[in-house]
């Protein structure tokens, strides 16, 4: 059993980051790789799409956690993807066991983050964290496209619902034109999938910017976690 672990979302100023896992076996791999499973960013949307319920098919098992725009206000973004990571390799062990090899693209340093992964799971098994992972082990480019497809669903409902335009990042001239709009409309009341600790807030709409506070470290004020919030759940 191999694992492939990958995100998107984690620069916007809008709408969750999405973190994506998968269990698969190593025949399943080959099959990915000859539908022509790639780096999420290498396919257009429509690929993606057709892609997806193909990985589904073949993977064992794969797990979604979408972190919402409050979490991610609250924590250090290295720490929320590594617990993330780790949540989503004991979902997988609970369920099959030990994986043999767990691969991710890695955040921040790769070594620390891989035995960061290996302590607090437990696992005796391989861990490979590396930059672009996603575009050289299949497993990661099956966990890409799944978070990239749930995470542009995420954005179309908001398109649909509120209005949102554009691609919900801090250089896109039509996010941040919204962003205005909607400040002009509602100064005091920022809408719930904002990130309120992105620094573009502070010249756009300032009655929304909150600086990120992760809190003491104390035992009794420590940083909130992604277990903290999945536990509420």
């Amino acid at each position: 059993m191999l694992v492939g672990i990958d995100e998107a979302g984690r620069g916007p100023i809008i709408g969750p980051i999405v973190i994506a896992g998968v269990a698969i076996e190593l025949k399943a791999v080959r099959e990915l790789a000859e539908l022509g499973v790639r780096d999420s960013k290498d396919l257009t949307p429509s690929r993606r799409k057709e892609l997806f319920p193909e990985i589904m098919r073949l993977v064992k098992h794969a797990v979604i956690v979408k972190v919402p725009p409050a979490l991610i206000d609250t924590v250090n973004l290295n720490r929320l993807e590594i617990e993330t990571m780790a949540y989503i390799v004991q979902r997988v062990k609970s369920l099959y066991g030990e994986p043999e090899v767990v691969y991710m693209d890695a955040v921040g340093p790769a070594k620390k983050m891989a035995a960061e992964v290996k302590r607090l799971t437990g696992l005796r098994g391989v861990v490979v964290a590396e930059p672009k992972a996603d575009t050289r082990y299949v497993p990661v480019s099956a966990a890409s496209i799944i978070a990239k497809v749930v995470r542009d669903e995420e954005i179309e409902e908001l398109r649909k619902v509120y209005g949102v335009r554009g691609s919900g990042y801090p250089t896109d001239p039509g996010t941040l034109e919204w962003i205005r709009e909607a400040y002009r409309r509602s100064p005091h009341t920022p809408p719930w999938f904002v990130r309120r600790s992105w620094s573009t807030l502070k010249r756009i709409a300032p009655g929304w910017y909150r600086a990120k506070d992760t809190g003491s470290k104390s035992a009794d004020h420590r940083q909130k976690t992604l277990l903290d919030f999945l536990h509420r759940r």
